[in-house]
């Protein structure tokens, strides 16, 4: 079998380009990696670790389809699971973000999902490869929960009893959201993913990175995925404005945007526990369980929302001094 650094170099090779330059990327918590070269990026997603750059390029073409500022795409080989980019600089919101800026872009940032959120998917292309973010799929994403951070890393008998018990309690809060299934969710959206490029106009501005695991949903995922991030809280004060504007932005029901939030902080933060625990146990990537308190907070501060009092109790049941 051809060693990976051997298949990176035939493709730089074959795309007339030094792999003498080639510069890592701090990657994030996925098998893929990153490296700047020649002025592009090359994306490396290892096929045989179970990465896919067939849905980074169909989402890349939605997006791009969206007017929105995403990496255009030069070469690539789906077989091998390499991509070569455009590099959209080194301006990365995380890095750039300050007490006189903050404001300003976390607002580019929601300009963004407002734009997602009005647009009719039925007037693009055929979206029918986008799977719908179901009850089914949010189920198996909390399921890391059990597994990783109740079973594995707190070591707790859970029971298949209380298993089901939680599965219908999320089913239920899921159900009486009534999602429609009619927005582009990108999953991934927060300040590490985001790049400022000042040169550009309007939204164009705001570059986008890892948006690969897009799925149909509610916009308020993206929204909570932003102004609840482990790995960089706000302030509630900032909070609360970012939610005004985009609701003054949408014309997003409220108490409707209200609900939604509770629910997707919740179990996003759920999923985001059995995550870190999973990266530490199985990966030995430990630095993520850093970030385990302030998951514990936006859960804690989110289950008080009357809609997720069953969930409430549940959690007091599994875990009476949670932490």
């Amino acid at each position: 079998m051809v060693s990976r650094i051997n298949q990176i170099n035939n493709f730089l090779k074959n795309n007339q380009i030094e792999t003498k330059n080639l510069i890592p990327i701090k990657n994030d918590a996925s098998f893929r990696k990153y490296f700047r070269v020649d002025k592009k990026i090359l994306m490396d997603a290892d096929p045989h670790l179970g990465e896919d750059v067939g849905s980074f390029i169909n989402i890349n073409h939605v997006l791009r389809e969206f007017k929105l500022n995403v990496p255009e795409i030069f070469t690539i080989d789906k077989e091998n699971g390499f991509l070569l980019l455009e590099d959209l600089g080194e301006n990365i919101f995380s890095q750039i973000l300050n007490s006189e800026n903050e404001e300003q872009l976390y607002k580019q940032a929601i300009d963004v999902l407002v734009e997602i959120y009005k647009k009719d998917l039925n007037k693009f292309s055929n979206f029918t490869f986008l799977e719908k973010y179901s009850v089914e799929k949010l189920q198996d994403e909390s399921q890391l929960f059990i597994e990783w951070y109740l079973k594995k890393y707190l070591k707790i008998n859970i029971t298949d009893t209380d298993i089901k018990d939680f599965k219908d309690i999320i089913n239920k809060i899921f159900n009486n959201l009534d999602t429609k299934f009619e927005k582009l969710v990108l999953r991934d959206y927060h300040v590490d993913n985001l790049i400022l490029q000042k040169s550009k106009l309007g939204l164009k501005q705001v570059g986008i990175l890892d948006f690969q695991d897009a799925v149909l949903g509610s916009s308020s995922y993206d929204l909570i995925s932003i102004i609840e991030d482990v790995r960089r809280p706000i302030s509630k004060d900032l909070k609360n404005i970012l939610i005004k504007y985009f609701i003054d932005s949408t014309g997003y029901d409220p108490n409707q945007l209200e609900k939604e939030l509770a629910f997707y902080s919740v179990q996003r933060n759920l999923k985001i526990l059995g995550i870190f625990s999973r990266l530490n146990l199985r990966d030995n990537k430990s630095k993520y369980m850093g970030y385990n308190d302030n998951a514990w907070k936006y859960i804690e501060s989110n289950l008080n929302n009357p809609t997720m009092s069953d969930l409430k109790v549940w959690l007091k049941k599994i875990l009476p001094n949670a932490k």
